[in-house]
């Protein structure tokens, strides 16, 4: 009796220790496993890790490599983003309006309800407008959308004053050339250009030695306009420095890495022609995007 009672608890005893072992062994090794795959992935926003999907699409890079190509993307997609806006619309003598345009939701201007301009830059121009009047200046919009046939009538107008004053048809061109844009090719059809004065019976000569175009000068970039014929860049512009006219084209801050300030805060900083920004921004991408050549090319040789 005593020694089959003593047998029986160190059988299972012996049991029990073989399967606590067993389950400890199972948890070990699922641990292992989990811990190993998890180890593979990438975490966002943690260094030391790899993505597989970067990895298939660069066999062989290193992750400084990659970052360096995926930041490159970004930078390329904004340039693009950015060139592909309405604001940044190009209209010039080598750049007509894109076939069938027609500017999207017009509205009447405070200042002058006979006038429309593009909607945000309505409300920007007035916005300025009112800020003038609070620093003790006066001004309104004068000019600002014309559709084609307006733009026509324009056109033809200054064309036949000219040849009344007896101009040939040739000088006649020339002359009112570098003033007036033949239909299709003015600003002012785009909807976000306008011209400020006092109003509409100040001369150039009058404006120019006003208080009020210094005033302009040196604040209406904050509202996202910009001169749009700026003195001495008439051989990129095509047009005669005009101290009147503006053209929106917006005035978000960017902070994206890529630019800094807001866009007619550079073009004012740096007194360029909306011209030559363009360029700038075209350059900026471009080189970026060689770079990306680059660094994809090297990725392939590995």
């Amino acid at each position: 009796m005593n020694g089959k009672s003593l047998s029986e608890p160190m059988t299972i005893g012996l049991i029990a220790i073989v399967c606590v072992a067993f389950v400890l062994s199972v948890f070990c090794f699922a641990s292992m496993f989990v811990f190993n795959k998890e180890s593979s992935l990438t975490i966002d926003g943690e260094s030391g890790t790899d993505n597989p999907e970067n990895e298939n699409e660069y066999p062989g890079a290193d992750p400084e490599t990659v970052a360096k190509i995926e930041s490159l993307k970004s930078e390329i997609a904004v340039y693009d983003k950015i060139l592909a806006s309405d604001y940044m619309l190009l209209v010039n003598k080598e750049h007509p309006l894109p076939e069938g345009y027609s500017p999207s939701s017009l509205i009447d201007t405070e200042s002058n309800p006979a006038l429309k301009l593009e909607t945000v830059a309505a409300i920007k121009i007035q916005e300025f407008i009112n800020a003038a009047k609070e620093a003790g200046y006066s001004c309104k919009v004068v000019t600002a959308y014309r559709s084609n046939a307006e733009q026509e009538a324009v056109y033809n107008f200054a064309y036949q004053s000219e040849i009344n004053a007896g101009y040939t048809s040739e000088e006649a061109e020339a002359r009112i050339g570098l003033s007036v844009a033949k239909p299709g090719y003015s600003e002012f059809e785009t909807g976000y250009t306008v011209c400020i004065a006092e109003n509409s019976s100040v001369t150039k000569e009058e404006m120019l030695e006003s208080d009020l175009y210094k005033y302009i000068s040196e604040n209406i970039y904050k509202y996202g306009f910009i001169l749009r014929y700026p003195e001495g860049k008439q051989d990129i512009t095509g047009y005669e420095f005009d101290p009147f006219c503006y053209r929106y084209i917006g005035d978000e801050g960017v902070a994206d890495g890529v630019l800094t300030m807001s866009h007619a805060q550079y073009i004012y900083e740096k007194n360029f022609s909306f011209e030559e920004y363009i360029d700038y921004l075209t350059a900026k991408r471009a080189y970026a995007e060689q770079n990306l050549n680059v660094s994809t090319a090297d990725t392939d040789r590995h």
